[in-house]
């Protein structure tokens, strides 16, 4: 946990399906996907081929990349694209041409992406040569990942004076913030949720609301799967925040812990700002 306050390219026999002047992989819809941070995969054909490197296992949504395709026999080419496979109106696979780039002899050509969509996602290489032929590069699966807010999360467990609501909104530090809070004359507040082993980081602002006493003092703990603590925060008190990222092991089950730590008689509600999971597959 942290808190935060390339194999060359090989050919396939019998991999080309051949239908008039174009040229395609037979399976370039399959993922090509490997266990590593970087990727390779490529198609070959006779006169031609494409392979896409370097290109990364995870990404966040709005993540700037690049991606590099390297173009066999490229005095003959004339173009080389990058395309995005997505689905149609009746939900048909197809692919979106996204980036182009004139080959003008270059072997290797560098395009600058931006990571957008949901869940698992597929790109692939395609050169057109001069003779109209087209060669595609295997098809190669990134996963995306998105900051997704915890009100998206229903609470299955709730004591009184948690608010967790979408429109739950608060000040706090002077500053207005939507999330997590809690009100009421308790000592100890708690909501357990179940992110389902699809999110790998928490985040938030740590904090008290503006209506907690002077003198006032408050402590949160976040738990895994009941029984493992991934956060222990400072004491908390009116004026301050502390803002945490978490690195989570894609639990089954969160549950906030929030109590009251000042002297008898004096109320403090601690509050957590904008939570978030870092999610996929939701």
């Amino acid at each position: 946990m942290s808190v935060l306050v390339k194999r060359g390219p090989a050919a396939v026999p019998g991999l080309c399906l051949t239908v008039g002047a174009f040229v395609l992989p037979a399976d370039a819809d399959s993922s090509g996907a490997s266990p590593t941070t970087s990727i390779q995969a490529s198609a070959r054909v006779s006169g031609g081929a494409v392979t896409l490197v370097d290109i990364p296992k995870d990404l966040t949504l709005g993540d700037r990349f690049t991606v590099t395709a390297k173009v066999s026999r490229a005095r003959l080419a004339k173009t080389v694209q990058i395309q995005t496979q997505t689905l149609d109106y009746y939900g048909n696979k197809q692919w979106t041409s996204t980036k182009t780039s004139r080959v003008k002899g270059a072997a290797r050509h560098t395009f600058n992406l931006v990571a957008s969509g949901v869940d698992r996602q597929k790109i692939r290489a395609l050169v057109t040569y001069r003779d109209g032929a087209q060669v595609a590069s295997k098809s190669v699966g990134y996963t995306i990942w998105q900051w997704t807010n915890l009100s998206s999360f229903s609470s299955y467990y709730r004591t009184g004076g948690v608010m967790d609501y979408s429109w739950s909104q608060f000040g706090m530090n002077g500053d207005q913030y939507v999330g997590w809070y809690t009100l009421g004359g308790y000592d100890m507040w708690e909501a357990r949720y179940t992110p389902g082993r699809n999110c790998k980081a928490f985040r938030g602002v740590f904090g008290v609301t503006d209506d907690s006493a002077d003198g006032s003092s408050a402590e949160f703990t976040l738990v895994t799967d009941e029984t493992t603590t991934v956060y222990q925060s400072p004491s908390l008190v009116p004026g301050s925040v502390e803002t945490v990222q978490l690195d989570l092991a894609k639990p089954y089950r969160f549950a906030i812990q929030a109590r009251n730590t000042s002297p008898d008689g004096v109320w403090s509600y601690p509050a957590i700002g904008n939570p978030q999971f870092l999610c996929t597959g939701l």
